[in-house]
């Protein structure tokens, strides 16, 4: 059942210590990527029954009280779903990476299988 309280709390065996809505493994980024590729809220909380209005605005004040964290998280989170085999990756995505703060290790280990350093030279050459 919804509630009409939120807060956004962060625990190390939960969803990999992410910042999640109340004692959900809904992590905020996941909500700020759904608002960024251009779901209304209503969509939301239809993808995620179990969060009321409340639970939004929690997580988008977090968000924005916090742009790094989130931006890195959805980062990392693209990075996983990037199918380096089929293809190719776009040098401004490894740009990002390093925007954020990223070292090449992290930026190499984001991905699965990881990029070997020479693939991580190309993408940052702006070829592969």
């Amino acid at each position: 059942m919804p509630t009409t309280a939120s807060w956004v709390s962060k625990k190390p065996g939960r969803s990999g210590g992410e910042a999640c809505v109340r004692d959900t493994r809904i992590p905020v980024w996941s909500l700020v990527s759904y608002r960024r590729n251009g779901a209304s809220d209503d969509r939301i909380l239809e993808a995620y029954p179990s969060l009321a209005s409340a639970d939004l605005e929690a997580a988008f004040a977090y968000a924005a009280a916090n742009p790094l964290e989130i931006d890195r998280a959805i980062w990392l989170n693209d990075a996983v779903m990037f199918d380096c085999a089929h293809d190719s990756l776009p040098a401004t995505f490894v740009h990002r990476g390093r925007e954020l703060g990223l070292s090449d290790n992290e930026i190499r280990d984001a991905f699965d299988p990881p990029l070997t350093r020479a693939e991580l030279d190309a993408a940052l050459a702006g070829a592969r």
